[in-house]
């Protein structure tokens, strides 16, 4: 009898020890960066390198910096113009017709969030009529996924012409920390 509830806590002390292991493994797989996603102190600053790239491209029309921050093809997912594929000389030919449109416009950034291959900012477009000279805003949100250190995939949403994020501080600049209120 003894030798029987050994052996059944025994299988039971060993089958638990295999669940939790296999438990283990389970989890490290949910919390380990997958393919392309990243999750050091380094790949946090080389998002921020990309986001402020980025910054340059769309308010100072850096152009030859299109190929560091965007990926051989680029997906995009929004409500105006639907999901597609760009690559990135046609999205840096439509940011030139946007800016063309719309001169001086500005993305002014009120928060974001970075966390491995993912990053999230709500937004303002900010710009004049140069006809009227009438200010114009329209608020919004984008996600982005990115793959070896550039953007591959961005979830759009925007609000309509006019709106404007009114509980919010712009940051000074789309990485930089989100003032305090």
């Amino acid at each position: 009898m003894k030798r029987t509830a050994f052996a059944i806590v025994a299988i039971a002390l060993f089958g638990g020890a295999c669940i939790t292991a296999r438990a283990v493994e389970n989890l490290a797989v949910l919390t380990e960066p997958g393919p392309g996603r990243t999750s050091s102190m380094s790949d946090q600053k080389i998002t921020i390198n990309l986001f402020n790239r980025w910054e340059r491209v769309w308010h100072e029309g850096r152009f030859d910096l299109v190929p560091s921050c965007v990926a051989d093809i680029y997906i995009r997912h929004d409500g105006q113009k639907g999901d597609r594929t760009v690559t990135r000389e046609s999205y840096a030919a439509e940011i030139a017709q946007i800016q063309k449109d719309r001169p001086g416009i500005r993305v002014v950034v009120f928060d974001h969030s970075f966390n491995g291959d993912r990053a999230w900012f709500r937004f303002e477009f900010k710009w004049t009529n140069p006809k009227s000279g009438e200010a114009h805003t329209q608020a919004g949100m984008q996600s982005y996924r990115m793959a070896n250190g550039r953007l591959a995939e961005t979830w759009l949403s925007m609000q309509p012409l006019g709106s404007a994020w009114s509980d919010a501080v712009a940051q000074q600049h789309w990485t930089s920390p989100p003032p305090i209120k």
